[in-house]
């Protein structure tokens, strides 16, 4: 999901906002459910980790680490990953109401 954040080096507030992973992180966050939000802002760790991991790798492997974390963001697959999850893990509630008879 593409942003239309002002990532260019024009931007005066651009070094504040890398300077702060965190805040960047819950800014790229796209707007949804509660069980959403929270589920995302509770990643943060993961998902930094995750990006500082690919940066290293880049850089372990002879070549310059040029990502920087907001292109990481950007490209992130935000609803994929959402989607991707167990209905539990997002928040839902399944009905155990029902039985099937084989």
């Amino acid at each position: 999901m593409a942003y239309n954040f002002n990532l260019t080096q024009n931007n005066p507030w651009l070094g504040f906002a890398q300077d702060n992973p965190q805040g960047m992180f819950n800014a790229f966050i796209p707007k949804g459910t509660r069980s959403f939000m929270d589920y995302w802002q509770s990643q943060y760790g993961k998902q930094y980790g995750n990006y500082m991991g690919n940066i290293t790798s880049t850089a372990l492997g002879g070549n310059a680490p040029t990502q920087n974390f907001e292109d990481y963001l950007n490209s992130y697959d935000w609803m994929g990953n959402w989607n991707a999850l167990a209905p539990q893990q997002r928040g839902e509630r399944t009905s155990s109401r029902y039985r099937w008879n084989l």
